[in-house]
């Protein structure tokens, strides 16, 4: 028997370390591994949460910046038109009188109501009558505007339009039908 040869011991100590630290560096690495895809699962779940969150606020924005124009009011109503004694019906109206009202908490601006691409040719309001469209229209307020006269076969077609600015300056449209849509700057 021959003895150990303590020349190669420390290579064989220093192999032996060298693979405990490969197994502790290994192990180190997975556990890494592990937190990186724990936290890319969180980072996705929070990216989530936020787009939700955005979504929620930009409609929360949107509904608010509508407030104001929601308010708003627009009634028309015929006029010209004779009563046809066989059907009861009102026949032959040439014209539409409009009144728009401001049930908000703030004045409207740069009120105009058309009738199938013709401008009103009348308006009324608190203090004013003229041809010219409304500057300013206060709250809780209303104004009357008239049409020009139609052939009683142009004036279903012709139903009124009216574009407004609100207190934060947004353009709006809202028809006759009550659907109101902004209008883009």
């Amino acid at each position: 028997m021959t003895g150990i040869d303590w020349g190669d011991a420390p290579t064989w100590i220093a192999g032996g370390f060298a693979a405990v630290a490969a197994f502790y560096t290994r192990s180190t690495l997975k556990s890494q591994q592990s937190q990186i895809a724990e936290q890319r699962e969180f980072i996705a779940q929070q990216s989530a949460n936020l787009a939700l969150e955005r979504q929620a606020l930009t409609a929360d924005l949107a509904d608010r910046r509508s407030s104001q124009a929601r308010q708003v009011r627009l009634s028309e109503q015929a006029h010209g038109a004779e009563l046809n004694d066989e059907t009861g019906q009102l026949e032959n109206a040439n014209q539409w009188f409009v009144t728009v009202v401001n049930g908000s908490d703030a004045p409207l601006y740069d009120l105009s109501v058309t009738f199938g691409e013709q401008p009103a040719t009348w308006v009324e309001s608190p203090g004013r009558a003229g041809g010219q469209p409304l500057r300013i229209l206060a709250r809780s307020k209303s104004a009357e505007f008239s049409s020009p006269l139609f052939r009683d076969t142009e004036l279903g077609s012709s139903r009124a339009v009216l574009q407004f600015k609100d207190d934060d300056g947004i353009a709006w449209k809202l028809h006759a039908n009550e659907r109101l849509e902004k209008v883009a700057s």
